[in-house]
C-alpha cells in the first residue's frame, strides 16, 4: 500500500505540478526521499519527472538554504558509492539536475560526476548529467568534452546518441566530422524530453547537436 505522502507527490508529478510538490506538507527530507525512491526505474516516466523534480527543488531551496542542498548532493554521493547494489544507478543524472538549477553553488560537482563514466551501469547517466548539465565554464569544456568524444564510437547506440547531445550542449566544435558520421545513424535511443519518454536515433541526437552548434 503506498503511503498518503508518496501517493500525493506522485500524483503531482503525474500533473507536473513540480513547483507544488515543495508546498506539500511534509519535511524536505521526506519528499526528497520520496522523490528519489521513485527515481530508480528509469523504464518509467514518472522516474525521471522525479529526477528532474530534485533538481527544481533543489534550485529553490538553495534560494534560503545553501547547507541542505549540499548534504542533498552528499547523500547522493554517498549512494552512487555504496557498494550495496543498484541504488546509485540513478545518481548521476540527480546530480546533474541539480547542477544545472545550482550551477555556481555546485559547480564543482560536475567533475566527480564525470569521474563515475567508466562504471558501466553508470556511463549513459553520466553522459546524460553532462549533457543536461552543459557548458557552466571552460573547464567544464575542459575535462568532459575529452571524456565524451570517445563514446560517439561505442558498440551502444544509447552512448552514442546521450554522446552527441551531451557535445552540442558543450559547444563542442572539434566533434562535428564525428558528429556528421552519425546523421544517418538509426541506432534506437529511448531518451527524456519534456516530461516524456520518447525514443529517437543516434542520427537525430547528432543533428540536434549540429544546430546547436551552428552546423545546420
Amino acid at each position: 500500500m503506498v503511503q498518503p505522502l508518496k501517493k500525493e507527490v506522485i500524483s503531482l508529478l503525474e500533473q507536473k505540478k513540480y513547483e507544488e510538490i515543495l508546498k506539500v506538507s511534509a519535511s524536505v527530507h521526506k519528499i526528497i526521499n520520496i522523490l528519489i525512491s521513485l527515481s530508480y526505474d528509469k523504464t518509467q516516466y514518472i522516474a525521471w519527472r522525479a529526477i528532474e523534480a530534485i533538481g527544481l527543488m533543489s534550485k529553490e531551496i538553495a534560494q534560503s538554504d545553501t547547507e541542505t542542498v549540499r548534504n542533498i548532493v552528499g547523500r547522493l554521493l554517498w549512494m552512487i558509492r555504496d557498494e550495496s547494489g543498484g541504488i546509485g544507478w540513478s545518481v548521476p543524472e540527480t546530480l546533474g539536475e541539480i547542477v544545472r538549477n545550482n550551477p555556481q553553488l555546485c559547480a564543482d560537482i560536475a567533475p566527480i560526476i564525470a569521474s563515475f563514466h567508466e562504471e558501466k551501469m553508470l556511463t549513459s547517466g553520466v553522459l546524460w548529467a553532462l549533457g543536461r548539465i552543459g557548458k557552466i565554464n571552460n573547464e567544464t569544456v575542459g575535462y568532459a568534452i575529452p571524456i565524451i568524444l570517445p563514446y560517439l564510437q561505442s558498440a551502444d547506440h544509447k552512448l552514442r546518441g546521450y554522446a552527441a547531445y551531451a557535445l552540442g550542449r558543450l559547444g563542442a566544435i572539434g566533434a562535428v566530422p564525428k558528429l556528421e558520421q552519425l546523421r544517418n545513424d538509426n541506432g534506437p535511443v529511448f531518451c527524456y524530453e519534456d516530461g516524456e519518454l520518447h525514443e529517437k536515433t543516434v542520427g537525430y541526437f547528432a543533428e540536434q547537436a549540429l544546430v546547436t552548434l551552428g552546423r545546420v
